[in-house]
C-alpha cells in the first residue's frame, strides 16, 4: 500500500521570480494549471533547494488539485 499526503505547494497572488520581475497567479490561472497537469507527459520531481533543479528527487507529483485559492500535489 502506499502512502500518499496532500502537501501545499502554492497560494494565489502576487509573487516574486527570482528576477525580481512581479507576476499575480489568479485563481482561474491556479485552477488551470491544476487541471493541465498529467503525470503521464511530464512527472514533476519534489526536489529540497528550489529553483535548484538538480538536487535529488524525493519523490514525484502523481496529481495537482486547485482549492480555495491554493494548489496542492
Amino acid at each position: 500500500m502506499r502512502f500518499m499526503k496532500r502537501i501545499h505547494i502554492f497560494k494565489q497572488g502576487k509573487h516574486t521570480d527570482r528576477r525580481g520581475i512581479a507576476v499575480d497567479f489568479t485563481d482561474s490561472v491556479l485552477s488551470e494549471s491544476a487541471a493541465s497537469y498529467d503525470p503521464a507527459k511530464h512527472e514533476a520531481p519534489m526536489v529540497v533547494g528550489h529553483p535548484k533543479m538538480d538536487a535529488p528527487a524525493y519523490g514525484w507529483i502523481k496529481f495537482v488539485n486547485f482549492s480555495d485559492g491554493n494548489l496542492f500535489a
